[in-house]
This record gives C-alpha cells, structure tokens and sequence, in this order.
C-alpha cells in the first residue's frame, strides 16, 4: 500500500514541478511588468515636478530684464524674515528703486529705448549684490533689492553706493545720449512686520529722496 502511494507521487512529480515552474514564471513575468510601470511612472512623475519648478521659474520671473520678479521677490522676502526670527541672518535691508527721467526716455525716444534703460539699470543691480542677496522688477520702473546678511549700517552703505552708481547713467540710443537716474528708499527688515509695512516704509523714503531732487 505504502509502496503504490510512493509510486503514485512520483509519477505526479514531473507534472508538480511544472505547475510550479509555470507559476514562478508567471510571477516574474508580472514582477518585470510591475516594475517597468513603476519605472515608467517614476520618470512621469520626475518629468513633472521638472516642468513644475520650471513654470514657478517662469511665473517669478520679469519677462522683460531676467530679474526676479514681485511674487518671487516676496517669497525670497518671507524666509529671509524667517531666518532673522531663527537668529540665522545678521540683518536685512529692504531697497526701492524708481528711475528718474524715465518718462521722458519713453516720450523722445520711444518705448524701446526705455526697454533698453531698464535691462541697464538691471545689469548694474546684479552686479551690485552678492549671492546672498536678490535684485527684483516689481514692474513699469521700479526695482527692488533685498540685502541680507549684514547689519543695518553696513547695509545702508551699501545701498547708498549703489544708489550712486545709478544717479546719473548715461546711454547712447541711435547715435543720442539718453540720460536719466535713480532714486532710493530703504527701510530695515524686522522679523515680525509684514511686507506690505517695511514696503510703505521704504517707498516714503524713496518719495522724499525723489521729492527732493526736484
């Protein structure tokens, strides 16, 4: 009895082990599948969020000059405020910027020729901050920039330099000297003000040192 039970599972072996062959292959066969779709995915998911950083470029970016442009200069704003509440900055600097003679470039010269002033005045500014900090156009002639890193005499030497240096530039525009300039207004950064409050701050002083020039 025990001898033909033997016998009957060894002839049943081949066709056991084929069973099982066939259900390991078939295994694997979706594992590779599972796995290509995963990769698959993976690459779909990496292609996007590449797009996505590439729009949030796009979209804090003046098309005009390069430079950042109010939404991405806000954001910069916002953790550069929370650093300052982490003790992790020395200080910051908000600076404004609104070109003088501007209008008047547009009107004898035409908007090209203001288009032309503005990426000059945005090549000077680049120039003019180091890496920790940040040039922006908020639009039409103003710019802003956002010194960081430094305390508040340090900092406001540094944008009266670069005030200065935009005071009176003078460009040559089909064969004519266009000149214009640039007033300035600062205001310090604190950790606990909004933007809108250090803004208003800066652009009464950018008004008053425009005002004056009159």
């Amino acid at each position: 009895m025990i001898a033909e039970n033997s016998s009957h599972k060894i002839e049943d072996l081949p066709q056991s082990i084929d069973s099982w062959w066939r259900t390991q292959s078939a295994t694997m066969a979706l594992l590779k599948h599972a796995h290509l779709q995963i990769g698959t995915a993976e690459k779909r998911i990496a292609d996007m969020e590449k797009r996505i950083r590439e729009l949030e470029e796009i979209a804090s970016t003046d098309g005009l000059t390069g430079l950042m442009n109010r939404r991405g200069f806000e954001r910069f704003f916002a953790n550069e405020q929370a650093r300052l509440r982490r003790e992790q900055s020395r200080g910051a600097l908000l600076v404004l910027f609104d070109l003088d003679r501007f209008k008047a470039v547009n009107d004898l010269h035409g908007h090209p020729a203001g288009d032309a002033c503005l990426n000059m005045v945005s090549q000077k500014l680049v120039a003019s901050i180091r890496l920790s900090d940040v040039a922006a156009r908020f639009g039409g002639d103003e710019f802003a920039l956002l010194l960081t890193q430094a305390d508040t005499h340090h900092a406001e030497n540094r944008a009266l330099k670069i005030a200065q240096s935009l005071n009176d530039i003078t460009m040559s525009w089909n064969g004519h000297k266009v000149h214009f300039g640039a007033s300035v207004g600062t205001a310090v950064v604190t950790p606990e003000d909004s933007f809108e409050l250090i803004y208003e701050r800066a652009d009464a002083d950018l008004y008053v040192n425009k005002k004056g020039k009159k």
